[in-house]
C-alpha cells in the first residue's frame, strides 16, 4: 500500500543530500559555461587549425550519452591514464577521481558543448551590420561586445541556456550509479528499509520539479529584465548613454 507516513517521516532525510545535487549543478554549470564560451570563441573567430578539434570536442560531448560519460571518466578514465602516464609501479587506483570530482568532470565535458552551441547560435542572431557600424565608429572589439553585441546576445541565448541547464539538473540524477550520495541516493536508501520505491521516487519527483522551476523561473525574470532594458535603450536613441547606463562622452 502507498504509505503517506513514509513520504512524511523521510522526506527531510532524503532532501538532506540536496546540497550535494546544487554543489554538482553550481560547479558543472559554472565549468561547461567557461568551457563553452572559449568553445564557441574559437568556432566564433575561426580560429585556424583549432577550429576542426573544437567541432570535434562538440561532436563528442553531444554524442556521449551522460550515464555512459559518467562510467567512463570514474571507471575506465583510471586504467587509461595508468597505461598512458603511469609507471611500473602505478596502478589504475592511482589516477582514480574522487566521485564528485568525476560527476563535474564529466557534466562539464558534456553540457559545454551544448553552452557552446547556444553562445553560438546567440551571436549569429546578432546582425552583422550592427557589427560593422560599431567598427566605423571607432569602438574597440571589447566595448562594441560589452555596449551592442553581449545585450541582444545574451537575450536570445537565455532561453536555449535555460533549457540546457534543466537538462544538467535532471541529469544529476544520474551521479548515484558512480557513488555519490545525492538525492536518488538517499532516495534509494530510504526505499530499501521498507521496500517503499514508490514513495521514495515520489519524494525525489518532487523535488527536481520544484528545483527545475525555482531555477526556470529565475532565468526568465533575468530574460525579461535584459529584454525590457534593451528595448528602453533602443527607444530612447541617446547616443551619449550606453546599454548599462553608463553615460560618456564622444571626443
Amino acid at each position: 500500500m502507498f504509505s503517506i507516513d513514509f513520504i512524511r517521516d523521510n522526506f527531510t532525510f532524503i532532501l538532506s543530500a540536496l546540497p550535494i545535487t546544487l554543489l554538482i549543478t553550481f560547479l558543472s554549470l559554472i565549468f561547461s559555461t567557461l568551457l563553452g564560451g572559449v568553445l564557441a570563441w574559437v568556432i566564433i573567430r575561426n580560429v585556424p587549425y583549432v577550429k576542426y578539434l573544437v567541432r570535434v570536442f562538440i561532436s563528442f560531448g553531444r554524442s556521449v550519452p551522460m550515464l555512459v560519460m559518467l562510467y567512463f571518466v570514474f571507471y575506465v578514465w583510471p586504467w587509461i591514464a595508468s597505461g598512458l602516464l603511469g609507471g611500473p609501479q602505478d596502478t589504475p587506483f592511482s589516477y582514480k577521481l574522487s566521485p564528485l570530482v568525476a560527476a563535474v568532470a564529466s557534466f562539464s565535458v558534456v553540457f559545454s558543448a551544448y553552452f557552446a552551441e547556444t553562445f553560438r547560435s546567440a551571436w549569429n542572431a546578432v546582425e552583422k551590420g550592427q557589427r560593422e557600424a560599431a567598427w566605423s565608429i571607432g569602438l574597440t572589439g571589447f566595448t562594441q561586445f560589452r555596449r551592442i553585441i553581449f545585450p541582444q546576445a545574451a537575450v536570445s541565448a537565455l532561453p536555449n541556456y535555460t533549457s540546457v541547464l534543466i537538462d544538467l539538473i535532471k541529469d544529476t540524477s544520474l551521479v548515484y550509479t558512480i557513488t555519490v550520495v545525492d538525492v536518488m541516493a538517499k532516495a534509494n536508501i530510504a526505499a530499501a528499509r521498507g521496500f517503499h520505491y514508490v514513495e521514495a521516487y515520489c519524494i525525489v519527483l518532487i523535488i527536481y520539479i520544484a528545483l527545475c522551476l525555482v531555477f526556470t523561473r529565475i532565468l526568465r525574470h533575468i530574460e525579461v529584465y535584459l529584454s525590457n532594458r534593451w528595448k528602453s535603450h533602443t527607444q530612447k536613441v541617446v547616443p551619449s548613454h550606453s546599454f548599462w547606463g553608463k553615460k560618456y562622452v564622444q571626443k
